[in-house]
């Protein structure tokens, strides 16, 4: 987001009395100023599992949009006014190489449905950042990930 908006905020938050637990990223991206990091009614959330979703769903903007891992939620989305984006997202990941970048797969599907940043734009950073941390050999089945969420929404949802 750096490299094309400008400005750029985030704001982790983590359950920190469990080892394991949930853990929520909120970001902002805008041409304008960003006053706070804060969120109230994110517009969009990506869920990766059950938990997340029981603990998140109610603090989606109404109208909003909910993307979600349907390999790891298997209840009912409560919410009638949300579009909805289920996608397989581990069982894409674990196809495409590895179960651990489902989160990779599921911004791919953000980036496909919401088209926010271009995809190569992403890549680059992807693997900049990868390059820096030494980790070289993450690069192709990171990019791979990325483009199955994407190549998922065209199929799906478009």
């Amino acid at each position: 987001g750096l490299n094309h908006f400008k400005n750029v905020t985030w704001f982790p938050t983590y359950e920190t009395f469990m080892r394991g637990g949930t853990v929520a990223c909120y970001v902002i991206t805008a041409d304008e100023d960003i006053y706070s990091p804060l969120i109230s009614e994110p517009e969009i959330m990506i869920i990766c599992d059950q938990r997340s979703l029981d603990m998140y769903e109610g603090t989606i903007a109404p109208g909003g949009t909910l993307i979600y891992d349907s390999s790891l939620i298997v209840g009912k989305i409560k919410r009638e006014d949300l579009k909805v984006i289920a996608l397989p997202a581990s069982e894409l990941a674990q196809k495409n190489g590895s179960p651990r970048v489902a989160n990779l797969v599921l911004l791919g599907a953000y980036l496909g449905l919401t088209e926010a940043l271009p995809l190569d734009i992403i890549e680059e950073t992807l693997t900049d950042s990868l390059k820096e941390e030494g980790k070289e050999a993450m690069i192709g089945l990171n990019k791979k990930a990325l483009r199955a969420g994407v190549e998922y929404i065209k199929q799906n949802h478009n």
